[in-house]
């Protein structure tokens, strides 16, 4: 083989790998906007809350297929309950499914939640993330299903 054949042949080996690596990352990597893009993908959005993030904490909401028969009000309750001192955020109606445990999807009422944040600037939570949680209550007998928080009070 001559030289110029060898060093063609080493460029496209070199490409070859680097295009590969590339490809992986934005397929595969948790922080690449594809894999965002294809993890959010039949998803119900929620305020404050990404799809990583709700997949991070075994949760996955997508598109209702079914009726309440448990009023929206009463899981307002509910979540307000168990959050006593947060405020509601949103509320939204999904089918709801825990991933790490492969459960059925459930209809469900899905209350976000935050607390408001201390205006006060010698406390140290101002500079930390504003605390919020889900409360997700079965849209069809109203009992509570899960509940998640992240930063609480």
């Amino acid at each position: 083989m001559n030289w110029g054949l060898r060093s063609r042949m080493a460029a496209i080996v070199v490409a070859t790998v680097v295009l590969t690596w590339c490809s992986l990352f934005i397929a595969y990597d948790y922080r690449s906007p594809v894999n965002q893009l294809l993890h959010g993908m039949g998803t119900v959005p929620l305020q404050g809350w990404g799809a990583h993030e709700l997949e991070d904490a075994c949760i996955r909401l997508e598109a209702p297929l079914q009726v309440p028969t448990y009023a929206a009000d009463k899981a307002v309750v509910l979540a307000g309950r168990v959050y006593p001192a947060a405020y509601v955020r949103e509320l939204v109606l999904a089918s709801f499914t825990d991933t790490c445990s492969g459960a059925a999807p459930r209809l469900a009422w899905v209350v976000s939640v935050a607390w408001p944040v201390s205006t006060d600037l010698s406390d140290q939570a101002v500079y930390a993330a504003a605390p919020r949680a889900v409360a997700i209550v079965d849209a069809l007998s109203g009992a509570l299903i899960a509940v998640h928080a992240e930063g609480r009070p």
